[in-house]
């Protein structure tokens, strides 16, 4: 075979490989989805997809956090609007309380619905979340924060309260713990030092035993509700920078996303015109290499 027929050869074979080499790339792209397969391809475009994908994985976790946040508060919030309904009517019942016409039958069933309430704020105050942790223990929030005890019902979870990151440098608690909630409602006169709910209650309905109620437990009742209108607000207000943190959230969720297409996002429309036109080419190729094989060949035969 003749030098110049070898290079020949060689030029044809190294142009196939390099249309083979090609055609590998563009599949794995077009597999793939990525334009950019290794920092190597271009590395400071590698670079900055890189900082942008865990920009992604962090705003996507935010996601997770605000959807625990948004169903702890909704629940809290439904607890909130149960408690305020039964204060309410608490407070209904302790302003009849006080009227001097009512006969100790009547103010005997006036203390009985009011125990009764008592225990359904002490279960709603046992609540527990879709994860089964009681919704306002603190962070002791695998054990009930409430028992009912020989000196009334009695506070046993802690003063922490559970917070959630809603975006960098941005969180909010998800619930209130039972102390502030339902043990510092109210003061007493005498010594200003805070007074449970349900110490309001048992001492409500000790006095009916002994007459009407005085203005003093008229007040703590009017003062519990005052006190949980104040934590629905502030569930309230909670909720809403929780819908804010969101709406901030996937508006920069968009942008990043966007940003990350535009540098590492392969155009699969174009890879597959260009798959089509290279292999055509490649097939082009062999086909003219396997003819002009065949006649060197035979030309050295004969």
């Amino acid at each position: 075979m003749q030098v110049g027929t070898k290079l020949f050869y060689q030029s044809q074979i190294t142009s196939m490989t390099d249309l083979q080499t090609k055609l590998g790339r563009i599949q794995e792209e077009i597999s793939s989805g990525k334009k950019l397969l290794t920092p190597s391809d271009d590395p400071g475009a590698y670079t900055v997809a890189a900082r942008l994908n865990q920009s992604v994985a962090s705003l996507d976790q935010y996601g997770r956090n605000i959807g625990m946040a948004k169903a702890r508060l909704a629940q809290e919030d439904s607890v909130l609007q149960s408690t305020s309904t039964i204060v309410t009517r608490l407070n209904e019942l302790a302003i009849q309380g006080a009227n001097g016409t009512n006969s100790d039958v009547s103010r005997d069933a006036i203390a009985k619905e009011m125990d009764q309430l008592s225990e359904q704020l002490m279960a709603l105050g046992n609540s527990v979340d879709a994860n089964g942790d009681y919704l306002f223990a603190g962070y002791k929030s695998n054990k009930a924060p409430f028992e009912k005890t020989a000196e009334g019902i009695v506070y046993r979870g802690d003063t922490g309260r559970k917070e959630v990151e809603l975006a960098q440098g941005v969180s909010t608690p998800t619930s209130s713990n039972g102390q502030e909630l339902f043990m510092n409602v109210s003061r007493d006169p005498a010594t200003n030092e805070a007074v449970s709910i349900f110490t309001t209650i048992k001492n409500t309905v000790d006095a009916l035993k002994n007459g009407p109620l005085d203005n003093d437990h008229l007040k703590g009742l009017h003062d519990a509700v005052d006190h949980f209108s104040t934590y629905q607000a502030i569930c309230g207000s909670r909720m809403q920078k929780v819908e804010t943190a969101e709406t901030n959230r996937i508006g920069q969720l968009t942008n990043t996303k966007t940003t990350l297409s535009t540098i590492q996002d392969a155009d699969l429309s174009s890879l597959a015109s260009e798959l089509q036109q290279k292999s055509l080419t490649l097939q082009a190729a062999q086909s003219v290499f396997a003819k002009l094989s065949q006649i060197s060949l035979f030309n050295y035969l004969k």
